[in-house]
């Protein structure tokens, strides 16, 4: 596979994609929808993917380095892609753009082929596209973060000659993310699994150095791939929990916290720190049982009508060819509900056709072919320039205070979502989106000035009767492009200035508007230019999670009141003791991997088809006593047909972290495992078990309670059709603490 080494501008692009791979994706999706993976038979893999939407108005995504196709594997280094930059105009179909480094323009501070390039970062700040990414590999100092800027989305990019982030804070410096807050600050966050855990620091005004020390924001080998989003005053944290890179035993589920300054501290939504020795973490995404694992580390992206929607990689665990490596990107809805996202409701990653994102306005334009679809009122003439950034775009030439506007000759009407690229040359103009419409002198308008102020007017009868302002930072460029956007509902319009549409709104207002039409822009004096502008009707919030897992009534129990245990066999020898009520049993230094000791598990028959079995734990971890690292105590259920068939449910204690995992490997070392809910001394655990009526899988969810009452539910793992798999207890992996077991209990 042949393809260019250096990304250039779009315009000069187009002329390689003859010789680079398949220019569209997704020729099957039937009209309106989509089936992931979003790539199928353009990119295998596109790993930790990063996504904008650039002045032109497409959407960019950009991945790990990557021999992008299976066929392509395996070839030289210059047959790899070093950051490759897909483009699509709907968030279905994508063509390949070109990549961020190559021999020509790879960063000088680092060996060229002994370096890896990773989890891309792109943002958007005053005319200019930043790509933070992490170099990795023998080409330098272990990890470093590094930036590269660009003109344009597909490049070229310029590497500014130095890292970002040097390896001096005990911390993995991969997987960067900035977050540009409303006063202008500039926020990066990154770090991967060591115990100085995820990380944020302050960086200076150009975004190429830190200031300041760096603050840990998750715990201790707890998350990695952090993003950033600002909502209803709160900055969430998004990360991903461990399992990256495992399709046989990845969870990799995606956690969010939120705080209200972006140094934290970060907490759930049962309010529990993701820093404490228990960290906390609200599940947003995790494996649900069909063929996406390990689909994690994630970038948000937003829709035409004001939907958003999480990308994340997989790996497909149904791939036969389990020699290959590739991850490709997943797309799935995400929901906010009350105040908390989750992907598709809760149902998690998708596998099947879904619909597809609003891709097109309902009446909106590029401004490539002129203003058709718009009418014209007010003073001056509306017409259309272009230029590279962001191809047309539409001005007035009209040098009055008197407003001009350009409306949608048939704009949607009720509940709609607006935006436009504004850009305003002077502070003598203004650049505006009409929030409604009914005559030049009775409107309602969201207007921005040079100097970064918002405002909304509503004028009636030529009368400006309501204002209301916000101010962005000072020294905010308004020269240069920057996005517009408002919801309109209910009579209620929410107005937001920002870069680009990624979560980081720089100024925002809320306001009621009259019941006039919206759609459309505004300009005063002449010095304003207008693109992307569209109208679109508001997409549907769900508004309710699905519904957890039913528990019905006890079929049968172990209460621990007689030390016969009938009914219970062991598997290996014999170990623990009944003793007042409760089943006791020191952690064995076994495990079930074969590799050393094999560690024993107290089993029992399990109830035919859906069933929950829940024990009672106190495993006291906060006291674990173990100072090498091949010691991991834990104890929890099991679901067991061999040892190499096998998972279970235990907190343990994983350095300076206490976590409960569900164990998918036989390994007691908890790096490919998946978390589930906040661990503790004292737990309630589940697993719940179902049968796949497609595949005669036996699936098993995990949850946990530190109550009794209220339950997390995680992910999903399965174990093969035609097994009988059978549910018991362990308590293993490493000496020094004690199980107790207070029951163990069989429900519908």
């Amino acid at each position: 596979m042949r393809r260019s080494t250096l990304a250039v501008a779009f315009t000069a692009v187009l002329g390689l994609l003859a010789v680079g791979p398949p220019v569209a994706a997704d020729p099957g999706d039937a009209p309106g929808t989509y089936e992931n993976h979003i790539m199928d038979d353009l990119a295998d893999a596109f790993s930790d993917p990063s996504i904008i939407q650039g002045k032109d108005g497409y959407w960019y995504a950009y991945a790990t380095q990557t021999s992008l196709r299976k066929d392509n594997r395996g070839g030289p280094w210059d047959d790899q892609y070093f950051m490759p930059i897909m483009r699509s105009q709907d968030l279905v179909d994508w063509e390949y753009v070109g990549e961020v480094f190559g021999r020509d323009n790879h960063p000088e501070w680092r060996d060229f082929e002994k370096t890896y390039y990773w989890a891309p970062d792109v943002r958007y700040i005053d005319g200019l596209y930043y790509l933070y990414y992490a170099a990795a590999g023998g080409g330098g100092p272990r990890n470093q973060i590094g930036l590269a800027t660009a003109p344009t989305p597909a490049g070229p990019w310029t590497d500014i000659g130095h890292p970002v982030i040097e390896e001096d804070d005990g911390a993995n410096q991969i997987d960067p993310a900035l977050f540009v807050d409303d006063d202008g600050a500039k926020y990066l966050y990154y770090g991967s699994f060591k115990d100085a855990g995820v990380r944020a620091v302050e960086l200076n005004a150009e975004g190429t150095a830190p200031v300041g020390d760096s603050v840990q924001v998750v715990g201790s080998r707890q998350g990695e791939a952090p993003y950033v989003v600002k909502r209803d005053g709160f900055y969430y944290l998004f990360y991903s929990g461990l399992g990256c890179c495992e399709r046989e035993k990845g969870g990799y589920p995606v956690f969010v916290g939120r705080s209200d300054n972006p140094l934290g501290p970060f907490t759930d939504r049962d309010g529990d720190s993701l820093t404490g020795l228990y960290p906390g973490g609200t599940i947003v995404n995790s494996p649900n049982g069909n063929r996406w694992v390990a689909s994690g580390h994630s970038a948000n992206v937003v829709d035409h009508s004001g939907q958003e929607w999480i990308l994340v990689n997989g790996f497909d665990r149904f791939e036969e060819d389990l020699t290959w490596g590739g991850r490709p990107t997943l797309m799935d809805r995400l929901d906010w509900i009350d105040g908390w996202p989750t992907v598709n409701a809760g149902a998690w990653s998708s596998d099947g056709p879904q619909t597809a994102p609003v891709g097109a306005w309902d009446a909106g334009s590029r401004f490539e072919d002129g203003l058709d679809g718009f009418t014209a009122a007010g003073p001056g003439r509306w017409k259309t320039g272009s230029d590279d950034l962001s191809g047309g775009f539409a001005s007035n030439t009209a040098n009055s205070p008197v407003p001009s506007f350009l409306l949608p000759a048939d704009g949607p009407t009720g509940d709609v979502r607006l935006e436009a690229d504004i850009r305003v040359a002077d502070d003598r103009g203004r650049a505006g989106l009409v929030l409604g419409y009914k005559d030049s002198r009775n409107n309602a308008v969201a207007w921005v000035d040079g100097s970064g102020l918002l405002t909304v007017e509503v004028q009636r009868h030529g009368r400006v009767v309501e204002r209301r302002e916000s101010q962005a930072y000072e020294g905010l460029d308004l020269a240069a492009w920057h996005s517009l956007t408002a919801v309109v509902e209910s009579g209620t319009a929410h107005v937001e200035l920002s870069a680009s549409l990624l979560g980081m709104p720089l100024a925002e207002l809320d306001v009621d508007v009259p019941d006039w039409t919206p759609g459309g822009a505004a300009a005063v004096r002449g010095a304003a230019q207008i693109d992307n502008l569209g109208a679109t009707a508001l997409y549907e919030p769900v508004t309710e999670p699905i519904a957890d897992p039913e528990v019905g009534g006890l079929i049968f129990g172990e209460e621990f009141d007689d030390a016969d245990l009938a009914g219970w066999d062991w598997f290996g020898a014999p170990d623990g003791q009944v003793q007042d009520g409760a089943y006791v049993w020191p952690t064995q230094d076994a495990d079930l991997s074969g590799k050393g000791a094999m560690a024993s598990a107290l089993l029992h028959d399990a109830p035919e088809g859906t069933y929950t079995v829940e024990a009672r734990l106190r495993l006291p971890i906060s006291e674990d006593p173990a100072t090498d690292e091949s010691q991991r105590p834990q104890a929890g259920l099991v679901a067991f047909q061999s040892p190499s068939s096998s998972i279970h449910l235990a907190p343990v204690r994983n350095g300076p972290s206490g976590q409960v995992l569900l164990w998918i490997g036989r390994d007691r070392n908890p790096w490919p495992e998946m978390q589930v809910g906040t661990a503790a001394d004292d737990m309630w655990l589940r697993l719940r078990h179902t049968v796949d009526p497609d595949t005669g899988e036996h699936l098993f969810q995990a949850a946990t309670s530190r109550d009794g009452v209220e339950y997390t539910w995680g992910g999903v793992w399965t174990l093969p059709a035609g097994t009988d798999p059978r549910i018991g207890l362990v308590s293993m992996a490493g000496e020094g603490l004690t199980a107790t077991f207070d029951y163990v209990r069989f429900y519908e």
